[in-house]
């Protein structure tokens, strides 16, 4: 029997081990996908075609020129060099999300390649279509950073780091469904040191969750926002949440000029206030205005390294405040737990103690009356003897 255990134990850890590796396979994107996620970042869609083919257009339109060897090498270094590595050099990604943060108010949605023609007639009123992109946008880098490069670092970026975010349209109970898109950005740099990791205008992505319309008894309708993710300067999907922290943040920025919506707080536009965001039965999130999500978990990102400790400082004080006040008040709150149960034993114990000395003295006084009364009956049948 204990032949069999070992066997089954054995047999057990080699079936989990597998899993794991399986698993882990599962999770790194083959060379087919990597060049299907370069293409749809280039070009807003994946492309046709034999896949040594898309591999040699892929080369023509980033360096210019076609390279030898292996297709897997190839698409590798394709791959690497439009999503980056934690080399220190500056990815395809990062540079443009860089230059787009110092030239336009947002993070464009559009294909690379797009974006980077949108730059060029920006800057130059004109596009430079016979270079590869690469070096058509290390000459955008160029113009729009004083020192021409750009310097990135691995860093974390930690939980509940608050992020202030910004609607760009207007959300509607009246108009909105439940699965339509939240267009909002970024609002304020997010650094770690610093490292710029979510740049101001960096798109954000989410849904509405659910629109309740109007009910009976006088209730207001309510708008549901489900916020996944912000992106990062070198495009790492950051998740973000309405989280306890974000919500007392946005509470503090808002004041009075607040309004509660869907369990957030927001503010936002002169001449907005708590009254203008409820317009009869329905309810309006308006364009342009402001609340603050938290991020849900640590995560890598190479960010640009900024010489701005001033905005470091002030960023980090924020989170590292509300960091400290939570704790606090987890703080006191067990405290004041610890303190209400030490006192709810300690009458438990004086009651146990009174009631068992109440007992003990009603058993003392019991043997005592007993013992009288023996003793009186004793003295009177001597008495009787005699």
């Amino acid at each position: 029997m204990k032949k069999l255990t070992s066997i089954f134990l054995a047999l057990t850890l080699c079936l989990s081990c597998m899993a794991t590796v399986f698993a882990d396979e599962a999770s790194v994107p083959t060379v087919s996908e990597k060049l299907e996620q370069v293409e749809k970042y280039i070009y807003g869609t994946s492309q046709t075609g034999a896949l040594v083919g898309r591999v040699d257009a892929m080369e023509k339109e980033l360096f210019g020129k076609t390279s030898s060897g292996a297709v897997m090498s190839r698409v590798d270094n394709i791959y690497t060099a439009v999503e980056g590595s934690s080399t220190g050099v500056p990815s395809l990604a990062t540079k443009l999300n860089a230059v787009e943060w110092q030239l336009a108010p947002r993070m464009s949605g559009d294909s690379a390649k797009s974006r980077i023609e949108t730059l060029e007639q920006t800057l130059n009123g004109t596009n430079t279509t016979k270079l590869p992109l690469i070096e058509r946008l290390d000459r955008l880098t160029n113009q729009a950073f004083p020192s021409g490069s750009l310097t990135t670092s691995s860093v974390i970026l930690p939980k509940d780091s608050l992020v202030k975010v910004k609607f760009m349209e207007e959300i509607s109970s009246k108009t909105n469904k439940a699965g339509d898109a939240v267009d909002f950005i970024v609002d304020d740099n997010v650094y770690v040191g610093e490292t710029l990791v979510l740049p101001k205008g960096a798109r954000g992505y989410g849904t509405i969750k659910k629109v309740v319309p109007p009910r009976i008894f006088g209730r207001d309708a309510r708008i549901d926002l489900d916020f996944s993710h912000v992106v990062a300067i070198d495009g790492t999907k950051v998740p973000v949440y309405i989280g306890d922290l974000a919500k007392q943040q946005a509470k503090t920025a808002a004041g009075a000029a607040g309004a509660s919506i869907g369990g957030m707080i927001l503010f936002g536009p002169v001449g907005i206030v708590g009254g203008a965001f409820v317009k009869g039965q329905s309810v309006t999130i308006p364009a342009e205005s402001n609340t603050y999500v938290q991020v849900t978990r640590d995560i890598a990102v190479n960010g640009i390294v900024q010489g701005s400790g001033e905005k470091v400082a002030s960023t980090n004080a924020t989170t590292e405040a509300n960091v400290s006040d939570k704790v606090s008040t987890e703080t006191t709150k067990l405290e004041s737990e610890a303190a209400g149960k030490a006192t709810k034993e300690q009458a438990k114990l004086d009651k146990e103690a009174k009631e068992q000395a109440a007992a003990e003295k009603a058993a003392l006084a019991k043997e005592a009356k007993t013992q009288a009364a023996a003793e009186k009956a004793a003295l009177k049948k001597a008495a009787n003897s005699k």
